[in-house]
C-alpha cells in the first residue's frame, strides 16, 4: 500500500539526489577545465620562453655581453622546465615525433650556445647564423603548439559550458517532475478531500470517497466516515427521543382537542336526555347531527394521531409522478370549495418508488391546507432535475432527509403553490413541528404537515416551505427518481 510519507520522501530524495549529482558534475567540470588550463600554461610558458630566447639572442649577438649570455641560458632552462612539466599537454597537442623534434631543437640550440660561449671572439661570428636558424625553428615549433593548445582550450571551455547547461537543465527538469509528482500524488488528493468536505458541509454528499490509495488518506477517510456514521446514529437516536417527547406533547394536545368535540357531544346528549317529547323534530335532528359531526371530528383526530405514531408496513411500487398527483386530486376534489381552482400543470411523469396511499396523503394534506388558508388558486407542478441545481438557498426551512436526497444524481421536484395569505415568517421554521397550528377555534390539530414531513422522510426525500414573492405559500418536495434509487456512492 502506498503512503503520503513514502511519496514525500521519494520526491525529497529525488530532489536531493539531483542536487548532489549537479554539484558533482560542476566539481568534475571545473576540475577538467582547471587541468586543461594548467596544461595550457605549460605550453604558453614554452612559447613565451622561445620568444624571449630570440630577443636575448639578438642582444647577445649585438652587444656580446656576458649578462645577455646568462639571460639566454636562463630562458633555455625555463623552456626545458616548461617542456618537462607540460609533457602531457604537448602529447595531447602534438604527436610524439613533434614533441621529440622540439626536444632535439632545444638541445641543439643549447649545444650551439655552449659552443658559441667557448669559442674565441673571431670564431663566434661564424656560429651566429646557425644559432639563428635553430632559434627560428624552435620559435616556429613553439608557436604552432601554442596555437593548437589555444584551440583545444577554447573547445574545452565550450564543452564545460555545455555540460553545465545540460546539468542545470536536468536539475530543473527533475525539480519540475518532483513538483508535478507532489501536486498529482499529494496535493491533488488533499484538495479533493477539501472539496468533499465542503460538499459534505453543504449537504451535497453523504460520506467521503477515497481520492487515492495512500494509507494515511484511507485511514483518515475511514475514521471520518465512521465518525459520520456514529453522528448519524446519535442524531437518529436524538430524533427518536425528540419524537417521543413530541409524542407526549402531541397526546396532551390531542386530549385537549378531543375535549372540544366530547364536550359538544355531551351537551347535545344532555339536551336529548332532558327532552320530554315537546321538542321540535327538526331541533332533535340538529342535535343528533351535531353529535354525529363531533364524533366524526374526534375520529379524525384519533386517526391522525395513529398515522403519526405508528409505523405502517410500506407497500412500495413504481408510479409516475403525474399519475400519483392525479389520483390524489380525485380523492380530494369533492372536498374543495367550489370557487377554488386547482391547476395541474407541467408535471413530468418521472418514475418514483413510493407507497401510493402514503404519498397521496402528502398531496391531499398540502392541497387541503392551502384551501383552508383561503387560497383561490392552487398550482401543482413537477420536473426532473438535480439536487445541486434546485436545492433551496435557505435550508433552515427544509425538513426531511436533505443529506440523503443529495446523494442521488437525479430527483423529482414537486411544487404546490397557492395564492393565499402565506405563512408568517416566524412560523416557517415551526411549520412541520407536531401539534403546531395557526388555525383557531379547534379547527386544526397541528398533525397534517408533521405527517407530510414524516412521509417524505420515509421516502428518502425532503420538503421545504417558503412564501412566494407574488403572494401565497410554496411547498417544494424532492424525491429520488426510481432509475437512480441507489445513491451515487453506493452504486459506485
Amino acid at each position: 500500500m502506498t503512503s503520503l510519507h513514502n511519496k514525500i520522501l521519494t520526491s525529497y530524495g529525488l530532489s536531493k539526489a539531483a542536487l548532489v549529482i549537479f554539484v558533482a558534475v560542476v566539481i568534475a567540470d571545473l576540475h577538467y577545465l582547471q587541468t586543461h588550463i594548467v596544461e595550457g600554461e605549460a605550453v604558453n610558458n614554452l612559447y613565451v620562453a622561445s620568444q624571449t630566447i630570440r630577443r636575448d639572442e639578438k642582444n647577445l649577438f649585438l652587444y656580446h655581453s656576458e649578462h645577455d649570455l646568462e639571460q639566454l641560458r636562463l630562458q633555455l632552462d625555463k623552456a626545458n622546465k616548461a617542456l618537462t612539466e607540460g609533457k602531457r599537454a604537448f602529447n595531447a597537442v602534438a604527436d610524439s615525433g613533434e614533441f621529440g623534434q622540439i626536444e632535439q631543437v632545444l638541445r641543439a640550440y643549447e649545444q650551439q650556445i655552449d659552443l658559441y660561449a667557448n669559442a674565441p671572439e673571431a670564431a663566434r661570428a661564424a656560429k651566429q647564423e646557425k644559432i639563428r636558424d635553430i632559434g627560428h625553428e624552435l620559435s616556429r615549433l613553439a608557436q604552432d603548439v601554442s596555437q593548437r593548445q589555444r584551440v583545444i582550450l577554447s573547445e574545452t571551455t565550450r564543452v564545460a559550458a555545455q555540460t553545465l547547461i545540460v546539468a542545470s537543465a536536468t536539475v530543473i527538469l527533475i525539480g519540475l517532475i518532483s513538483a508535478l509528482f507532489m501536486v498529482r500524488r499529494v496535493v491533488r488528493p488533499l484538495a479533493q478531500l477539501e472539496n468533499q468536505l465542503d460538499q459534505l458541509a453543504e449537504g451535497n454528499v453523504q460520506k467521503l470517497a477515497l481520492p487515492s490509495n495512500d494509507k494515511e488518506i484511507q485511514s483518515f477517510v475511514f475514521h471520518f466516515n465512521s465518525m459520520l456514521g456514529q453522528l448519524r446514529d446519535q442524531q437518529n437516536q436524538l430524533r427518536r427521543h425528540e419524537r417521543a417527547a413530541a409524542l407526549g406533547v402531541l397526546v396532551s394536545g390531542v386530549a385537549h382537542e378531543l375535549n372540544n368535540p366530547l364536550s359538544n357531544i355531551s351537551t347535545s346528549v344532555q339536551l336529548l336526555l332532558e327532552d320530554d317529547g315537546t321538542t321540535r323534530e327538526d331541533l332533535r335532528k340538529q342535535w343528533l347531527s351535531h353529535i354525529d359531526g363531533e364524533t366524526e371530528r374526534a375520529r379524525r383526530i384519533v386517526k391522525r394521531l395513529l398515522d403519526t405514531v405508528r409505523q405502517p408496513t410500506q407497500q412500495m411500487q413504481v408510479l409516475g409522478a403525474a399519475q400519483l398527483v392525479r389520483a390524489a386530486v380525485l380523492l380530494i376534489h369533492r372536498q374543495l370549495p367550489p370557487d377554488l381552482f386547482l391547476h395541474i400543470e407541467d408535471i413530468s411523469d418521472g418514475k418514483l418508488l413510493v407507497d401510493r396511499d402514503r404519498m397521496q396523503q402528502v398531496f391531499i394534506n398540502l392541497i387541503r391546507n392551502a384551501a383552508c388558508a383561503g387560497a383561490k388558486n392552487i398550482w401543482v407542478t413537477g420536473e426532473e432535475t438535480t439536487w445541486g441545481e434546485s436545492r433551496p438557498e435557505n435550508t433552515n426551512n427544509c425538513a426531511g432527509d436533505a443529506a440523503g436526497i443529495s446523494r442521488f444524481k437525479n430527483v423529482m421536484l414537486m411544487r404546490i403553490d397557492d395564492d393565499g395569505p402565506g405563512i408568517p415568517p416566524d412560523h416557517l421554521t415551526k411549520i412541520f413541528d407536531p401539534f403546531f397550528t395557526t388555525q383557531s377555534g379547534g379547527e386544526g390539530t397541528g398533525l397534517g404537515l408533521y405527517l407530510v414531513e414524516e412521509i417524505v422522510n420515509e421516502h428518502r426525500g425532503c420538503i421545504a416551505v417558503e412564501n412566494r414573492p407574488e403572494g401565497g405559500a410554496r411547498f417544494s418536495i424532492w424525491l429520488p427518481l426510481e432509475q437512480t434509487s441507489q445513491p451515487e456512492q453506493e452504486a459506485s
